[in-house]
Protein backbone atom coordinates (compact mmCIF):
# COMPACT_ATOMS: atom_id res chain seq x y z
CA UNK A 1 0.00 0.00 0.00
CA UNK A 2 2.95 2.65 0.84
CA UNK A 3 5.14 1.20 -2.29
CA UNK A 4 2.05 2.33 -4.36
CA UNK A 5 1.14 5.51 -2.68
CA UNK A 6 4.79 6.35 -3.14
CA UNK A 7 5.61 5.23 -6.79
CA UNK A 8 2.45 4.78 -8.80
CA UNK A 9 0.13 7.20 -6.98
CA UNK A 10 1.22 10.01 -9.74
CA UNK A 11 2.77 9.75 -13.05
CA UNK A 12 6.26 10.47 -13.53
CA UNK A 13 7.29 13.52 -14.40
CA UNK A 14 7.96 13.83 -18.38
CA UNK A 15 11.34 15.03 -20.17
CA UNK A 16 9.66 18.08 -21.49
CA UNK A 17 8.70 19.29 -17.92
CA UNK A 18 11.68 18.65 -16.79
CA UNK A 19 14.03 20.71 -19.16
CA UNK A 20 11.27 23.37 -18.66
CA UNK A 21 11.52 23.17 -14.92
CA UNK A 22 15.50 23.03 -14.53
CA UNK A 23 15.77 25.69 -17.12
CA UNK A 24 13.32 28.21 -15.79
CA UNK A 25 14.99 27.57 -12.30
CA UNK A 26 18.06 28.44 -12.96
CA UNK A 27 17.18 31.59 -14.67
CA UNK A 28 15.52 32.66 -11.56
CA UNK A 29 18.22 31.68 -9.59
CA UNK A 30 20.44 33.76 -11.18
CA UNK A 31 17.97 36.82 -11.44
CA UNK A 32 16.66 36.39 -8.29
CA UNK A 33 18.76 37.61 -5.05
CA UNK A 34 19.30 36.37 -2.58
CA UNK A 35 20.12 33.20 -4.04
CA UNK A 36 22.24 30.56 -3.74
CA UNK A 37 23.83 31.12 -6.81
CA UNK A 38 24.94 34.59 -5.29
CA UNK A 39 26.78 32.88 -2.40
CA UNK A 40 30.46 34.65 -3.54
CA UNK A 41 28.73 37.89 -3.86
CA UNK A 42 27.02 37.67 -0.01
CA UNK A 43 29.98 36.06 1.87
CA UNK A 44 31.73 38.49 -0.23
CA UNK A 45 29.85 41.41 1.24
CA UNK A 46 29.94 40.08 4.93
CA UNK A 47 32.02 40.05 7.76
CA UNK A 48 33.48 36.87 9.26
CA UNK A 49 32.43 38.16 12.88
CA UNK A 50 28.75 37.95 12.50
CA UNK A 51 29.23 34.82 10.19
CA UNK A 52 27.67 31.48 11.23
CA UNK A 53 28.19 28.43 9.71
CA UNK A 54 25.27 25.76 9.75
CA UNK A 55 26.38 22.46 11.98
CA UNK A 56 26.43 20.33 8.49
CA UNK A 57 28.99 22.93 7.57
CA UNK A 58 31.03 22.87 11.49
CA UNK A 59 30.70 19.31 10.77
CA UNK A 60 33.04 19.42 7.95
CA UNK A 61 35.41 21.68 9.31
CA UNK A 62 34.24 24.53 7.32
CA UNK A 63 33.90 27.22 8.88
CA UNK A 64 34.19 30.32 6.13
CA UNK A 65 34.51 29.68 2.59
CA UNK A 66 36.26 32.18 -0.01
CA UNK A 67 34.45 34.02 -2.14
CA UNK A 68 36.51 32.61 -4.93
CA UNK A 69 36.06 29.39 -4.54
CA UNK A 70 32.89 29.97 -3.95
CA UNK A 71 32.91 31.69 -8.00
CA UNK A 72 34.53 28.20 -8.91
CA UNK A 73 31.70 26.20 -7.09
CA UNK A 74 28.67 28.44 -8.76
CA UNK A 75 30.43 27.97 -12.77
CA UNK A 76 30.66 23.67 -12.05
CA UNK A 77 27.08 23.71 -10.44
CA UNK A 78 25.75 26.17 -13.79
CA UNK A 79 27.50 23.62 -16.41
CA UNK A 80 26.46 20.89 -14.63
CA UNK A 81 22.62 22.25 -13.94
CA UNK A 82 22.60 23.26 -18.29
CA UNK A 83 23.48 19.15 -18.38
CA UNK A 84 20.21 18.64 -16.28
CA UNK A 85 18.31 21.31 -18.27
CA UNK A 86 19.61 18.73 -21.61
CA UNK A 87 19.34 15.15 -20.11
CA UNK A 88 23.05 14.87 -20.53
CA UNK A 89 24.33 12.06 -18.10
CA UNK A 90 20.96 11.34 -16.53
CA UNK A 91 20.72 10.95 -13.54
CA UNK A 92 24.34 11.96 -12.40
CA UNK A 93 23.51 15.59 -14.09
CA UNK A 94 20.69 15.92 -11.21
CA UNK A 95 22.94 14.45 -8.59
CA UNK A 96 25.40 17.11 -8.94
CA UNK A 97 23.32 19.64 -9.74
CA UNK A 98 21.64 19.19 -6.42
CA UNK A 99 24.81 18.75 -4.64
CA UNK A 100 26.37 22.03 -6.11
CA UNK A 101 23.19 23.68 -5.52
CA UNK A 102 23.22 22.43 -1.40
CA UNK A 103 26.57 23.12 -0.72
CA UNK A 104 25.86 26.79 -2.22
CA UNK A 105 22.56 27.28 -0.39
CA UNK A 106 24.43 25.82 3.06
CA UNK A 107 26.74 28.57 2.85
CA UNK A 108 24.27 31.21 2.27
CA UNK A 109 22.56 30.41 5.48
CA UNK A 110 25.56 31.04 7.56
CA UNK A 111 25.10 34.69 6.20
CA UNK A 112 21.23 35.29 5.37
CA UNK A 113 19.77 34.81 8.93
CA UNK A 114 16.37 33.41 8.57
CA UNK A 115 15.69 32.98 4.58
CA UNK A 116 13.52 30.24 3.14
CA UNK A 117 12.89 31.51 -0.13
CA UNK A 118 14.94 28.85 -1.49
CA UNK A 119 14.19 25.87 0.41
CA UNK A 120 11.55 24.27 -1.73
CA UNK A 121 13.96 24.42 -4.84
CA UNK A 122 16.37 22.82 -2.46
CA UNK A 123 14.31 20.16 -2.06
CA UNK A 124 12.93 20.01 -5.02
CA UNK A 125 16.10 19.25 -6.88
CA UNK A 126 17.12 16.56 -4.25
CA UNK A 127 13.60 14.73 -5.55
CA UNK A 128 14.54 15.15 -9.01
CA UNK A 129 17.67 12.96 -8.42
CA UNK A 130 15.25 9.96 -8.69
CA UNK A 131 13.86 10.89 -11.95
CA UNK A 132 15.05 10.95 -15.76
CA UNK A 133 14.14 11.66 -19.11
CA UNK A 134 14.51 9.04 -21.88
CA UNK A 135 12.69 10.63 -24.65
CA UNK A 136 13.08 13.02 -27.21
CA UNK A 137 13.92 16.07 -25.07
CA UNK A 138 17.34 14.16 -23.79
CA UNK A 139 20.24 14.35 -25.36
CA UNK A 140 20.79 11.07 -23.83
CA UNK A 141 18.23 9.61 -25.25
CA UNK A 142 19.31 10.49 -28.77
CA UNK A 143 23.14 9.63 -27.94
CA UNK A 144 21.73 5.81 -26.78
CA UNK A 145 20.03 5.46 -29.63
CA UNK A 146 22.60 6.22 -32.18
CA UNK A 147 25.84 4.71 -29.97
CA UNK A 148 26.80 2.80 -27.18
CA UNK A 149 26.05 5.80 -24.32
CA UNK A 150 25.61 4.43 -21.24
CA UNK A 151 22.62 6.94 -20.20
CA UNK A 152 20.67 7.13 -18.90
CA UNK A 153 20.86 4.72 -16.54
CA UNK A 154 16.54 3.68 -16.27
CA UNK A 155 17.49 -0.15 -14.63
CA UNK A 156 15.72 0.95 -11.42
CA UNK A 157 12.48 1.32 -11.95
CA UNK A 158 12.17 4.46 -9.55
CA UNK A 159 13.44 6.20 -12.25
CA UNK A 160 10.89 5.70 -14.28
CA UNK A 161 8.27 5.83 -11.34
CA UNK A 162 6.09 8.84 -9.61
CA UNK A 163 8.32 8.86 -6.95
CA UNK A 164 9.71 12.34 -7.51
CA UNK A 165 6.59 14.09 -8.10
CA UNK A 166 5.06 12.39 -4.90
CA UNK A 167 8.46 13.47 -3.00
CA UNK A 168 8.05 17.11 -4.19
CA UNK A 169 4.22 17.29 -3.56
CA UNK A 170 5.54 15.93 0.26
CA UNK A 171 7.89 19.02 0.19
CA UNK A 172 5.35 21.45 -0.60
CA UNK A 173 2.84 20.48 1.69
CA UNK A 174 5.21 20.46 4.57
CA UNK A 175 6.57 24.17 3.72
CA UNK A 176 2.78 25.59 3.43
CA UNK A 177 1.31 23.14 6.91
CA UNK A 178 4.72 24.17 8.38
CA UNK A 179 4.35 28.13 8.47
CA UNK A 180 0.66 27.62 9.46
CA UNK A 181 1.51 25.69 12.38
CA UNK A 182 4.57 28.47 13.20
CA UNK A 183 2.09 31.06 13.18
CA UNK A 184 -0.50 29.34 15.93
CA UNK A 185 2.28 28.50 17.68
CA UNK A 186 4.57 31.39 18.31
CA UNK A 187 1.56 33.82 17.64
CA UNK A 188 -0.89 31.97 19.15
CA UNK A 189 -4.46 32.18 17.62
CA UNK A 190 -4.78 36.01 18.17
CA UNK A 191 -2.35 35.84 14.78
CA UNK A 192 -5.34 35.41 13.10
CA UNK A 193 -6.85 39.42 14.43
CA UNK A 194 -4.50 40.83 11.62
CA UNK A 195 -2.81 43.37 13.84
CA UNK A 196 0.38 41.19 13.24
CA UNK A 197 0.03 41.19 9.64
CA UNK A 198 -1.28 44.48 9.24
CA UNK A 199 2.15 45.69 11.73
CA UNK A 200 4.40 43.69 9.11
CA UNK A 201 2.82 45.65 6.10
CA UNK A 202 2.99 48.87 8.26
CA UNK A 203 6.91 48.61 8.76
CA UNK A 204 7.41 46.86 5.41
CA UNK A 205 5.90 50.16 3.66
CA UNK A 206 9.05 51.12 2.08
CA UNK A 207 9.81 47.65 0.62
CA UNK A 208 6.53 47.42 -1.24
CA UNK A 209 6.18 47.44 -4.56
CA UNK A 210 2.97 48.51 -4.67
CA UNK A 211 2.88 51.14 -2.24
CA UNK A 212 -1.04 52.20 -2.70
CA UNK A 213 -2.23 48.48 -1.62
CA UNK A 214 0.46 48.40 1.23
CA UNK A 215 -1.30 51.48 1.95
CA UNK A 216 -5.31 50.33 1.67
CA UNK A 217 -4.45 47.30 3.51
CA UNK A 218 -2.76 48.83 6.53
CA UNK A 219 -5.71 51.36 7.35
CA UNK A 220 -8.64 48.57 6.70
CA UNK A 221 -7.66 46.23 9.40
CA UNK A 222 -10.98 44.05 9.25
CA UNK A 223 -9.42 43.53 5.55
CA UNK A 224 -6.29 42.23 7.14
CA UNK A 225 -8.12 40.25 9.69
CA UNK A 226 -9.70 38.57 5.96
CA UNK A 227 -6.41 38.35 4.73
CA UNK A 228 -4.76 36.51 8.10
CA UNK A 229 -7.54 33.86 8.38
CA UNK A 230 -6.74 33.00 4.57
CA UNK A 231 -3.60 32.98 5.10
CA UNK A 232 -3.14 30.32 8.03
CA UNK A 233 -6.54 28.46 6.78
CA UNK A 234 -4.97 27.66 3.45
CA UNK A 235 -1.34 27.55 5.11
CA UNK A 236 -2.71 24.41 7.59
CA UNK A 237 -5.10 22.31 4.77
CA UNK A 238 -1.98 21.96 2.73
CA UNK A 239 -1.49 18.37 3.70
CA UNK A 240 -4.92 17.69 2.11
CA UNK A 241 -3.15 17.96 -1.58
CA UNK A 242 -0.98 14.68 -0.50
CA UNK A 243 -4.49 12.58 -0.60
CA UNK A 244 -6.76 14.38 -3.44
CA UNK A 245 -5.45 15.07 -6.64
CA UNK A 246 -8.46 17.30 -7.49
CA UNK A 247 -7.43 19.60 -5.04
CA UNK A 248 -4.00 20.12 -6.30
CA UNK A 249 -5.20 22.78 -8.66
CA UNK A 250 -6.86 24.70 -6.14
CA UNK A 251 -4.17 24.79 -3.84
CA UNK A 252 -1.61 25.86 -5.89
CA UNK A 253 -3.57 28.80 -7.19
CA UNK A 254 -4.46 29.64 -3.42
CA UNK A 255 -0.64 29.42 -2.62
CA UNK A 256 0.47 31.29 -5.40
CA UNK A 257 -2.29 34.06 -4.71
CA UNK A 258 -0.29 34.42 -1.28
CA UNK A 259 2.75 34.56 -2.58
CA UNK A 260 1.76 37.68 -5.10
CA UNK A 261 0.44 39.37 -2.02
CA UNK A 262 3.41 39.06 -0.22
CA UNK A 263 5.40 40.06 -3.14
CA UNK A 264 3.13 43.63 -3.68
CA UNK A 265 3.25 44.76 -0.09
CA UNK A 266 5.97 43.33 1.58
CA UNK A 267 9.94 42.68 0.62
CA UNK A 268 9.92 38.85 0.43
CA UNK A 269 9.68 37.77 -3.34
CA UNK A 270 9.20 33.90 -3.92
CA UNK A 271 9.37 33.64 -7.21
CA UNK A 272 11.70 30.51 -7.44
CA UNK A 273 9.08 28.53 -5.00
CA UNK A 274 6.05 29.78 -7.42
CA UNK A 275 8.15 28.23 -10.23
CA UNK A 276 8.66 24.79 -8.50
CA UNK A 277 4.72 24.74 -8.38
CA UNK A 278 4.12 23.63 -11.86
CA UNK A 279 5.33 20.05 -11.28
CA UNK A 280 2.96 19.14 -9.62
CA UNK A 281 -0.17 20.36 -11.67
CA UNK A 282 -1.76 18.14 -14.39
CA UNK A 283 -1.22 19.69 -17.52
CA UNK A 284 -3.27 17.50 -19.30
CA UNK A 285 -6.07 18.40 -16.90
CA UNK A 286 -5.76 21.90 -16.93
CA UNK A 287 -5.67 22.36 -21.07
CA UNK A 288 -8.74 19.77 -20.67
CA UNK A 289 -10.36 22.69 -18.41
CA UNK A 290 -9.31 25.68 -19.94
CA UNK A 291 -10.31 24.35 -23.82
CA UNK A 292 -13.06 21.65 -23.37
CA UNK A 293 -11.29 19.15 -24.81
CA UNK A 294 -7.94 16.80 -24.52
CA UNK A 295 -4.96 18.54 -26.47
CA UNK A 296 -1.39 18.41 -26.79
CA UNK A 297 -0.39 20.32 -23.73
CA UNK A 298 2.97 22.76 -23.58
CA UNK A 299 4.16 20.52 -20.38
CA UNK A 300 2.56 17.13 -20.35
CA UNK A 301 3.72 14.25 -17.79
CA UNK A 302 4.68 10.77 -18.78
CA UNK A 303 2.34 8.28 -18.94
CA UNK A 304 2.27 5.75 -15.49
CA UNK A 305 4.03 2.81 -16.19
CA UNK A 306 3.18 -0.22 -14.84
CA UNK A 307 6.28 -1.16 -12.61
CA UNK A 308 6.91 -4.00 -9.86
CA UNK A 309 7.02 -3.34 -6.78
CA UNK A 310 11.10 -4.76 -6.56
CA UNK A 311 13.38 -4.01 -3.88
CA UNK A 312 14.26 -0.32 -5.41
CA UNK A 313 11.17 0.61 -4.96
CA UNK A 314 10.30 -0.60 -1.24
CA UNK A 315 13.95 1.35 -0.03
CA UNK A 316 12.88 4.47 -1.57
CA UNK A 317 9.40 4.50 -0.26
CA UNK A 318 10.85 3.41 3.06
CA UNK A 319 13.44 6.98 2.48
CA UNK A 320 9.91 8.40 1.41
CA UNK A 321 8.78 7.69 5.25
CA UNK A 322 11.99 8.22 6.80
CA UNK A 323 11.62 12.02 5.23
CA UNK A 324 8.30 12.31 6.68
CA UNK A 325 9.43 11.54 9.68
CA UNK A 326 12.37 13.66 9.86
CA UNK A 327 10.10 16.86 8.85
CA UNK A 328 7.20 15.71 11.62
CA UNK A 329 10.41 15.69 13.71
CA UNK A 330 11.75 19.44 12.83
CA UNK A 331 7.94 20.88 13.29
CA UNK A 332 7.58 19.70 16.57
CA UNK A 333 10.96 20.27 17.62
CA UNK A 334 10.80 23.25 16.10
CA UNK A 335 14.40 23.41 14.65
CA UNK A 336 16.19 25.79 12.16
CA UNK A 337 18.19 23.24 11.74
CA UNK A 338 19.85 23.20 7.78
CA UNK A 339 18.59 22.12 5.73
CA UNK A 340 15.37 21.72 7.06
CA UNK A 341 13.32 24.73 8.41
CA UNK A 342 9.95 25.80 10.10
CA UNK A 343 8.92 28.75 7.96
CA UNK A 344 8.86 30.58 11.45
CA UNK A 345 9.39 34.30 9.61
CA UNK A 346 6.53 37.22 10.74
CA UNK A 347 5.11 34.48 13.07
CA UNK A 348 5.11 36.86 16.03
CA UNK A 349 1.58 38.30 16.49
CA UNK A 350 1.63 41.44 18.75
CA UNK A 351 3.44 44.37 17.72
CA UNK A 352 6.33 45.90 20.42
CA UNK A 353 3.84 48.92 20.70
CA UNK A 354 1.48 46.62 22.05
CA UNK A 355 3.20 44.16 23.35
CA UNK A 356 4.87 44.17 27.54
CA UNK A 357 8.40 43.61 27.24
CA UNK A 358 10.37 41.36 29.72
CA UNK A 359 11.52 42.77 33.20
CA UNK A 360 15.06 43.29 34.26
CA UNK A 361 14.20 39.91 36.68
CA UNK A 362 12.84 37.89 33.69
CA UNK A 363 15.74 38.45 31.64
CA UNK A 364 17.90 35.49 32.86
CA UNK A 365 15.08 32.99 33.11
CA UNK A 366 13.65 34.14 29.74
CA UNK A 367 17.54 33.56 28.43
CA UNK A 368 17.50 29.56 29.59
CA UNK A 369 14.07 29.21 28.56
CA UNK A 370 14.97 30.07 25.10
CA UNK A 371 18.35 28.15 24.83
CA UNK A 372 16.75 24.87 26.18
CA UNK A 373 13.87 25.27 23.14
CA UNK A 374 11.58 27.25 24.63
CA UNK A 375 10.76 29.27 21.10
CA UNK A 376 8.21 31.41 22.57
CA UNK A 377 10.60 32.97 25.61
CA UNK A 378 12.75 34.98 23.67
CA UNK A 379 11.40 35.67 20.12
CA UNK A 380 12.96 35.90 16.67
CA UNK A 381 12.55 39.55 15.46
CA UNK A 382 11.68 40.15 11.64
CA UNK A 383 11.77 43.08 11.40
CA UNK A 384 13.79 46.26 13.38
CA UNK A 385 10.99 47.42 15.95
CA UNK A 386 10.59 43.91 17.01
CA UNK A 387 14.26 43.31 18.09
CA UNK A 388 14.81 43.15 22.27
CA UNK A 389 18.48 43.57 21.51
CA UNK A 390 21.08 45.24 19.80
CA UNK A 391 24.08 47.30 19.14
CA UNK A 392 24.66 50.93 20.09
CA UNK A 393 28.06 53.05 18.91
CA UNK A 394 28.09 56.18 21.15
CA UNK A 395 29.61 59.15 19.76
CA UNK A 396 32.25 61.65 21.74
CA UNK A 397 30.03 64.84 21.06
CA UNK A 398 26.94 63.71 21.62
CA UNK A 399 25.50 61.60 24.03
CA UNK A 400 22.35 60.02 21.45
CA UNK A 401 23.58 56.10 20.95
CA UNK A 402 23.50 55.03 17.50
CA UNK A 403 22.34 51.72 16.14
CA UNK A 404 25.28 50.69 14.81
CA UNK A 405 23.93 48.49 11.92
CA UNK A 406 21.65 51.37 11.19
CA UNK A 407 24.70 53.52 10.73
CA UNK A 408 26.69 51.08 8.35
CA UNK A 409 23.55 50.19 6.28
CA UNK A 410 23.72 53.50 4.73
CA UNK A 411 27.20 52.77 3.52
CA UNK A 412 26.64 50.49 0.78
CA UNK A 413 30.36 49.97 -0.17
CA UNK A 414 30.85 49.02 3.20
CA UNK A 415 31.62 45.36 4.03
CA UNK A 416 29.09 44.91 6.74
CA UNK A 417 26.26 42.08 7.42
CA UNK A 418 22.26 41.67 6.38
CA UNK A 419 20.13 42.97 9.11
CA UNK A 420 18.36 39.62 9.36
CA UNK A 421 21.69 37.89 10.01
CA UNK A 422 22.94 40.69 12.55
CA UNK A 423 19.90 40.55 14.46
CA UNK A 424 19.99 36.24 14.57
CA UNK A 425 23.93 36.64 15.86
CA UNK A 426 22.84 39.54 18.26
CA UNK A 427 20.08 37.44 19.51
CA UNK A 428 22.33 34.69 20.38
CA UNK A 429 25.01 36.59 21.95
CA UNK A 430 22.47 37.84 24.42
CA UNK A 431 21.17 34.85 25.34
CA UNK A 432 24.33 33.21 25.90
CA UNK A 433 25.53 36.17 28.17
CA UNK A 434 22.60 36.45 30.54
CA UNK A 435 22.74 32.55 30.93
CA UNK A 436 26.37 32.70 31.94
CA UNK A 437 25.90 36.04 34.07
CA UNK A 438 25.04 35.03 38.04
CA UNK A 439 21.57 35.40 39.07
CA UNK A 440 20.55 38.80 39.61
CA UNK A 441 23.46 40.77 37.86
CA UNK A 442 22.40 40.88 34.06
CA UNK A 443 23.54 44.68 33.84
CA UNK A 444 27.55 45.13 32.36
CA UNK A 445 29.61 45.29 35.51
CA UNK A 446 33.19 46.93 34.67
CA UNK A 447 34.77 45.08 37.93
CA UNK A 448 33.07 41.46 36.75
CA UNK A 449 35.28 39.17 34.74
CA UNK A 450 34.24 39.69 30.97
CA UNK A 451 31.64 37.61 29.39
CA UNK A 452 30.17 36.76 25.83
CA UNK A 453 28.56 39.79 25.09
CA UNK A 454 31.64 42.10 26.11
CA UNK A 455 33.84 39.40 24.06
CA UNK A 456 31.99 39.77 20.84
CA UNK A 457 31.96 43.24 20.89
CA UNK A 458 35.59 43.33 21.10
CA UNK A 459 35.76 41.33 18.00
CA UNK A 460 33.39 43.76 16.40
CA UNK A 461 35.71 46.69 17.19
CA UNK A 462 38.21 45.35 14.33
CA UNK A 463 34.75 45.13 11.76
CA UNK A 464 34.14 49.13 13.07
CA UNK A 465 37.55 50.14 12.95
CA UNK A 466 37.57 48.58 9.21
CA UNK A 467 34.40 49.92 8.12
CA UNK A 468 34.60 53.40 9.61
CA UNK A 469 37.61 55.88 8.73
CA UNK A 470 36.14 58.29 11.55
CA UNK A 471 35.78 55.47 13.91
CA UNK A 472 37.83 57.65 16.02
CA UNK A 473 34.66 60.11 16.86
CA UNK A 474 33.29 57.76 18.65
CA UNK A 475 34.10 56.41 21.94
CA UNK A 476 32.32 53.12 22.83
CA UNK A 477 30.43 50.04 21.78
CA UNK A 478 27.30 48.94 23.73
CA UNK A 479 25.46 45.71 23.52
CA UNK A 480 21.92 46.36 24.96
CA UNK A 481 18.73 44.77 25.42
CA UNK A 482 15.68 45.31 26.32
CA UNK A 483 14.00 45.39 29.68
CA UNK A 484 10.72 47.15 30.49
CA UNK A 485 10.38 49.72 31.00
CA UNK A 486 13.78 50.81 29.42
CA UNK A 487 16.96 49.25 27.29
CA UNK A 488 20.10 47.60 29.41
CA UNK A 489 23.51 47.39 28.92
CA UNK A 490 24.89 44.28 29.23
CA UNK A 491 28.37 44.67 27.59
CA UNK A 492 30.42 47.73 26.97
CA UNK A 493 33.63 48.46 25.29
CA UNK A 494 36.09 51.49 25.07
CA UNK A 495 37.36 52.55 21.13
Amino acid sequence: MGVEWWMFDLPPISGQLRAVFYAGLLLLCILDRPSPLHAALIIGRTERTFYTPVPFMRALGISWVRPTFLWIVTALTVVVWIAAITGLCQPFAAVLTFLGFAFLHAVNAGALGSNHSTHLALYVLFALCFCVSNDAWSFDHYLSSHTRWPFPLTAAPIFESGFAPKLILVFMAYCMFAAGTTKIRNGGWTWLNGKALRFYIKESAEYARWPAFASALVTRRALCTLLSCFTVVIELAAILVLWKSSYRLPFVLAWTCLHMGILLVMMPAYWVQMWCYILVLDWGGITKLISGHKSEVIYPMASSLPLAAGPSAIFVSLLGFSICLALLVILVRQCECWPFTTVPMYSNAVSPDLERRPMLEELQLRAERAKAGDVSAWKRPWVTPEAWEDIWIIPRRDAQPISLHKLLEKRPNIKFVRWSQFAKVVREVTITDLIAKPKGRAEFDALAPEYPATRFLRQVEAVVKRALPEWNEYKRLEMVCHADPEWIVIGRIDL
